[in-house]
């Protein structure tokens, strides 16, 4: 289906984590039906990738990006921040980013492109489309508790997911007369970590590493004297290695085992039966995030949910499987619909 647009076309590319990879096979299913945007709006995950596709490279080239990268080395990217204001720096991460895309501007993009990001001091929608196109994704993508807040212009940004979830406002404002809406935030309780399934919070979300990688990625926190910090620092180191791959159970030899289960065949209970930081970061964003979601998608035309509740917010290294269920869903959508609105 050879598509010229009489229509301005926008992309609303949602928030989600390791979810918002399903964005890719999306963007490729909707290229191979010749269907381009005009202007894309991004959130968090979907700002990575919407930075990416306005930049030049195709859904193939970033699918290839995507899958070529070891994210069971994520220890890498760890820059632990003290003072608290959220664990990590992001110094690391900006640098990979700069080494995809280069460091450009907004000018410079291929495609009109916005950035959604939130001011943490008074909760407005902060829309970023010029500048550093790099410090608009890193502010975008600043979990809060994960990552450290972004200064920009005197505000101080995080991630847009916590009021525009799924973009479509800021595609119309860009001039949109026809929003692609994406959402990859599954509802609460289809989500991994479901203890009412008899799942474990240890199984949810693991990232593992090499004893390459462990060893050269082993986090070391900053030496303090100060005694009434030692319990804030190490709930801390805690979290974070929760966060980079998981506290899993190793064999004689040191290391870690294949499996989470042990040898009596039953999965390992974890000390307090209870989530952790991490996973109560990561499911509280999808709680609230899913609801805001749902608002958002009201705005849009056509609408495409991939079904990545399988998929964990930190589980990176399941790429493939997160494009697949967006070029599934695309798919299905758009034998549905047959967009003959953008048909010229």
């Amino acid at each position: 289906m050879a598509v010229k647009s009489k229509v301005k076309i926008g992309y609303a590319l949602g928030s989600g984590g390791a979810r918002g990879l399903a964005h890719i096979g999306v963007l490729k299913v909707l290229e191979e039906q010749g269907i381009r945007p005009d202007v894309v709006a991004g959130t968090s995950m979907g700002a990575i990738v919407g930075a990416l596709y306005s930049g030049g490279l195709t859904p193939g080239e970033i699918e290839k990006l995507a899958l070529g990268l070891d994210w069971k080395k994520l220890v890498n990217l760890i820059d632990v921040t003290l003072p608290i204001s959220g664990l990590l720096k992001g110094n690391r991460v900006v640098s990979l980013l700069k080494s995809i895309i280069g460091e450009i501007t907004f000018s410079q993009l291929k495609c009109n492109f916005a950035s959604v990001a939130t001011n943490i001091i008074n909760g407005e929608q902060v829309v970023l489309q010029d500048g550093s196109l790099i410090e608009a994704v890193r502010a975008s993508i600043s979990i809060p508790g994960i990552f450290t807040p972004v200064a920009i212009a005197g505000q101080y940004l995080v991630d847009g997911g916590l009021i525009n979830t799924v973009p479509v406002s800021v595609c119309r404002d860009m001039g949109a007369d026809y929003v692609i809406g994406i959402n990859v935030i599954p509802r609460p309780g289809q989500a991994v970590c479901n203890p009412a399934k008899e799942q474990q919070y240890e199984a949810c979300e693991i990232i593992e590493s090499d004893e390459a990688g462990e060893k050269s990625g082993s986090v070391k926190l900053p030496v303090t004297h100060g005694v009434s910090l030692l319990a804030r620092i190490e709930e801390m180191n805690d979290a974070i290695r929760l966060f980079v791959m998981s506290h899993r159970p190793r064999d004689d030899k040191g290391k870690l085992k294949r499996t989470l289960k042990s040898k009596s065949g039953k999965r390992p209970h974890l000390r307090s039966g209870s989530p952790r930081l991490a996973d109560v970061l990561s499911q509280s964003l999808t709680i609230t995030e899913y609801w805001i979601a749902a608002e958002n998608l009201k705005g849009a035309d056509l609408a495409i949910s991939p079904d990545v509740g399988h998929v964990g917010f930190w589980q990176f290294y399941r790429a493939a499987e997160a494009i697949a269920a967006g070029e599934q869903a695309a798919r299905l959508v758009l034998e549905t619909n047959k967009l003959s609105v953008l048909s010229g």
